[in-house]
């Protein structure tokens, strides 16, 4: 999917460093609203919601040596009461550990640290991501002081969030309109407007930017803020799985 699918690769699985600009100091003391109003968009497209996630990514500095990124993640290990560990691998140039956390609602909870090689030590960066399968969650267990606390805890107060949420739509639903026409409709509802667009048959993405939300992605002579994808498999009557995020979908679409 072009420079979308390589974009994605960078944030999550290399040593990019992703600027935006933001007004406000820390990433902390934002208002955390992104999640609220797509969940809301879910609702007004008459979804069925499949998930829901926001996900904070920071780099912190550096790691001189496997054994101090060891003794790192045991540090890490003895404030995780109740967490249990998921993976662990320094076999490789870069050391990687996971946490994960699942609450009695079925809310999951994950921090992953990951220490890659650059300019002759080790950077590392973190990942906290937290997801949910029911729009009612995020009220009804506080989930947004949640985020606020854990971002203090794992020491992510200047993070870059992206958050997204997606869903299914029935296979009648919004049939005499296109991918592309139902994508424009989601944006009118974020007062967007379109900045990219790729169309294929039974599939659409679209980068565009809206003002609502401070936080921007600036890639070359663009700048965006959504990302909406639309996905229709008409031949098994599945319907369409929709996916929308700020700043950019960060899984699979």
């Amino acid at each position: 999917m072009g420079w979308m699918k390589g974009l994605l690769s960078l944030l999550i699985m290399s040593s990019a460093v992703v600027f935006y600009t933001n007004s406000d100091n820390t990433q902390a003391e934002r208002d955390i609203q992104p999640i609220e109003t797509i969940l809301e968009l879910v609702e007004y497209g008459e979804m069925a919601l499949k998930e829901w996630q926001v996900l904070a990514r920071d780099v912190q500095g550096t790691i001189e040596s496997e054994k101090m990124f060891q003794e790192h993640v045991h540090k890490l290990r003895d404030q995780l009461e109740g967490w249990n560990q998921t993976y662990y691998d320094t076999s490789a140039t870069e050391w990687t550990a996971e946490f994960q956390l699942t609450s009695e609602g079925g809310v999951t909870e994950s921090i992953r640290l990951m220490a890659y090689p650059e300019n002759g030590t080790h950077t590392l960066a973190s990942t906290y991501k937290l997801v949910g399968t029911r729009a009612t969650d995020w009220h009804t267990y506080k989930l947004e002081e949640q985020l606020q606390d854990r971002l203090l805890l794992f020491s992510m107060d200047t993070a870059s969030l992206f958050t997204q949420v997606q869903g299914t739509q029935d296979a009648l639903t919004n049939k005499n309109y296109s991918l592309l026409d139902q994508a424009h409709v989601y944006m009118e509802k974020l007062d967007a407007r379109e900045v990219e667009a790729l169309t294929e048959e039974t599939f659409v993405s679209v980068s565009a930017y809206t003002t609502v939300w401070k936080d921007q992605l600036n890639t070359g002579d663009q700048t965006m803020n959504v990302q909406i994808a639309l996905r229709s498999d008409k031949a098994l009557g599945e319907g369409t799985t929709v996916t929308i995020g700020t700043p950019i979908i960060t899984t699979e679409y």
